[in-house]
C-alpha cells in the first residue's frame, strides 16, 4: 500500500454527511444530524489531516462536536487520531467556510489518548473502523467517568457510526442509542481537494 492508497481513504472518510432519511422515517428514536469532515491542507499540520464538526441540523452553528482528525496508514490499518481544539468556538462553521480554519494551526491541540479509530477495509470500497483497544477514551457524562466504544463503517455513498458510553466502575451502557447505529448518507464530497497535491 502506498500513497494513493491512503488518498482514496481520505476520499472516502471526508465529504457532508447527512442521516436526513433516517430521522425522517424515525423521528421520535433519531435527530437530524449533519457530520462534515473537511480535509485541511498538508502545510497546516504537516500530515493529512481533517476538520470535522458534528451538529443537529436545527442548531447548525451550535455544533456539539469539533476535532481535529489525522490521518497515518501503518499496514493493512488506516488510523484518524482525536485531537481536541483550544478556543475552538473560534473555528465553528469552519465546515461550511474553509477560511475559518486559515489560522488553526496556531492553536494548541490537544490528543485524546486512547480515542483513534482504527480501519481496515473488509471489502473493495468498504472500511470498518472501531476505536483503539484498551478501553481508555473516557468522556464525562454528567457526574459519570464514561469509555467510549465506537463502530463505523464508510464507502464512497454512506457512513454508519454507533457510539455508545460506558460506566468505568461496572461496565454498564449509560449512554447511546438504544435503536440502532446512526445511517448517513453522504450528500457532498471534497474530492477536489484530495489528489496528488494535497501536500
Amino acid at each position: 500500500m502506498g500513497n494513493k492508497n491512503i488518498l482514496e481513504f481520505a476520499k472516502i472518510v471526508s465529504g457532508v454527511f447527512s442521516n436526513k432519511k433516517q430521522a425522517l422515517d424515525n423521528p421520535k428514536n433519531f435527530a437530524h444530524i449533519q457530520i462534515h469532515i473537511r480535509p485541511l491542507f498538508f502545510k497546516t499540520y504537516k500530515c493529512f489531516a481533517f476538520y470535522s464538526e458534528q451538529r443537529y441540523q436545527h442548531d447548525i452553528w451550535n455544533p456539539y462536536r469539533q476535532s481535529i482528525n489525522k490521518l497515518y496508514q501503518e499496514k493493512d490499518f488506516f488510523i484518524l487520531t482525536n485531537h481536541k481544539i483550544e478556543d475552538k468556538e473560534r473555528f465553528t462553521g469552519g465546515a461550511l467556510d474553509i477560511s475559518l480554519l486559515d489560522n488553526i494551526s496556531k492553536y494548541k491541540l490537544c490528543k485524546k489518548s486512547g480515542c483513534s479509530m482504527y480501519f481496515r477495509e473488509i471489502k473493495p470500497g468498504i472500511f470498518s473502523g472501531t476505536i483503539e483497544s484498551g478501553c481508555k477514551c473516557y468522556v464525562q457524562y454528567g457526574k459519570d467517568k464514561t469509555y467510549v466504544k465506537s463502530e463505523v463503517t464508510v464507502n464512497k455513498k454512506s457512513l454508519i457510526s454507533e457510539d455508545s458510553g460506558y460506566e468505568v466502575e461496572t461496565n454498564k451502557k449509560i449512554w447511546g442509542s438504544d435503536f440502532g447505529p446512526l445511517i448517513f448518507k453522504k450528500i457532498d464530497d471534497f474530492d477536489c481537494f484530495i489528489d496528488e497535491n494535497w501536500k
